[in-house]
């Protein structure tokens, strides 16, 4: 039959020789086989207005797989106000404390069984000392319990709610005193009945203060964002035992050092004032107050010249402390400095150079080496204090968590797995399936660790090398 209708159509194709040719190979191969019918229009995928990727691919990295001992299900912190997320759960002793069904539990760390329950509709923040759990009822009331038996301690009749602002918020049990910051107050209780001592507020805080205190020579010290021509930090002093405020210095930062009954506390609020694009000098200035009264003893200055042309952009990065030693951030330098030299206009023991790239945020200092994190990706640099090498450690997939202990990285992936480094080689060791995407702290106890992944909890043991 086809090869009739072939010899029909050239038939027909020599009478019309010669003239315009109308219909297309489509249309000729449809009469061939006997079709009769309108030819549709030529389709076209339809092409979308925008089309972005937001994921490039990496390298797959091959290490062992380890599966989880055990899996518990719990509160899934993405349902929690963001305060409590990296508080909900915490390792101690072998154990596991966290929260199911908004009442605080007790996991073995070891096997996951639950050991204890108790309360209930409590809000997700646990803290622990010296075997004693620290918590908050719905209503903020802190309580204390036996993290062995979950036997309740005390339940104090304060509560420290202040309002529905969503405010910086903290547990801070020392050894007689538990301290409670919401926002710009302060409420001390004691350790032992959780009774009251003293509560007190920074009112140009307006309700905005940092995680930050400390005790030391009974003195506690916070720190404050407060509104001046500049928003900048306030460090203030309060009596321990009265909470009676002694003295407070606008634009000063976080203890750098007590020594000697002296505050050592970075000066910020000057090098904002101080910050001039046209000029490439820069400078740090630590001032050092008496302890007991704020009275000024002392400043020393730290300062260095910016490279390259103007405009000079800001500077200034982080200010940290490590032993008897001082570390500036100075554009892309980091210098190290004594913290036991008084000797005016000091220069630098030595310097590193600052790791490549935008964005990126000094965290502080860990094993030996300046820890800066990528802003944009999340990951981390460091540079190591005995060379200057700088040292990166990789994964093969975007991160959402990353915790360090000792010499061990654990980098929780947005694909859905947990891969585990040693910070100190950069090797990769292993990984876990996890099946979250944005996970939490994963945390650490007797050999194990405890990855939280949107809703469960997942036990692994640990390898010898990284225990």
């Amino acid at each position: 039959m086809v090869n009739i209708h072939k010899r029909q159509m050239n038939k027909e194709w020599k009478r019309r020789a010669g003239r315009p040719i109308i219909a297309g190979i489509t249309a000729g191969m449809l009469m061939v086989y006997g079709v009769i019918g309108v030819l549709p229009s030529q389709a076209h995928a339809e092409a979308s207005d925008v089309s972005i990727r937001n994921w490039y691919s990496y390298q797959r990295i091959t290490v062992p797989e380890l599966k989880p001992s055990w899996t518990a299900k719990v509160d899934n912190y993405l349902n929690m106000n963001e305060t409590y997320v990296g508080v909900n759960a915490i390792a101690e002793e072998g154990k596991v404390f966290t929260f199911a069904g908004s009442k605080l539990i007790a996991l073995d760390a070891t096997t996951g069984k639950r050991l204890w329950t108790y309360g209930k509709d409590l809000t997700p923040y646990i803290t622990y000392r010296s075997g004693i759990l620290y918590g908050l009822t719905i209503d903020h009331k802190p309580y204390s319990l036996n993290a062995k038996t979950g036997k309740a301690k005390w339940q104090s009749g304060t509560s420290t709610w202040i309002d529905t602002y969503n405010r910086t918020e903290a547990l801070i049990p020392t050894v007689d005193t538990l301290y409670v910051i919401k926002g710009s107050t302060t409420f001390a209780l004691d350790i032992q009945s959780g009774k009251l001592r003293w509560e007190a507020d920074e009112p140009l805080g307006e309700g905005n203060g940092t995680e930050y205190l400390r005790e030391s020579n009974g003195v506690v010290l916070r720190t404050f964002f407060v509104q001046g021509a500049l928003t900048s930090l306030q460090l203030n002093a309060y009596d321990k035992k009265t909470g009676k405020k002694l003295w407070g210095h606008f634009g000063q930062g976080e203890a750098i050092q007590i020594k000697d009954g002296l505050v050592y506390s970075a000066d910020y609020y000057s090098s904002m004032l101080e910050n001039d694009e046209s000029s490439p000098e820069r400078k740090w200035k630590v001032n050092v107050y008496n302890l007991k009264t704020g009275v000024l003893k002392g400043s020393q200055e730290y300062k260095w010249t910016m490279p390259g042309n103007p405009p000079y952009v800001n500077g200034y990065g982080g200010i940290f402390s490590n032993k008897d030693k001082l570390y500036i951030l100075q554009g892309d330098k980091i210098a190290e400095y004594s913290l036991t030299s008084n000797k005016p206009g000091p220069a630098p023991l030595r310097t590193f150079q600052r790791p490549y790239g935008e964005n990126m945020l000094w965290l502080g200092i860990t094993q030996e080496r300046l820890i800066f994190k990528n802003g944009n990706t999340g990951e981390l640099t460091g540079i190591k204090l005995a060379n200057g090498q700088e040292v990166q450690w990789h994964g093969d997939a975007p991160v959402s968590q990353i915790d360090v202990y000792g010499k061990g990285m654990y980098r929780a992936q947005r694909n859905g797995t947990l891969l585990v480094l040693n910070m100190m080689s950069g090797q990769s060791v292993f990984r876990v399936p996890t099946g979250g995407d944005l996970h939490n702290t994963t945390l650490k106890t007797n050999g194990m660790i405890i990855i939280q992944a949107e809703g469960k909890l997942l036990g692994v043991k640990l390898p010898a090398s990284l225990n």
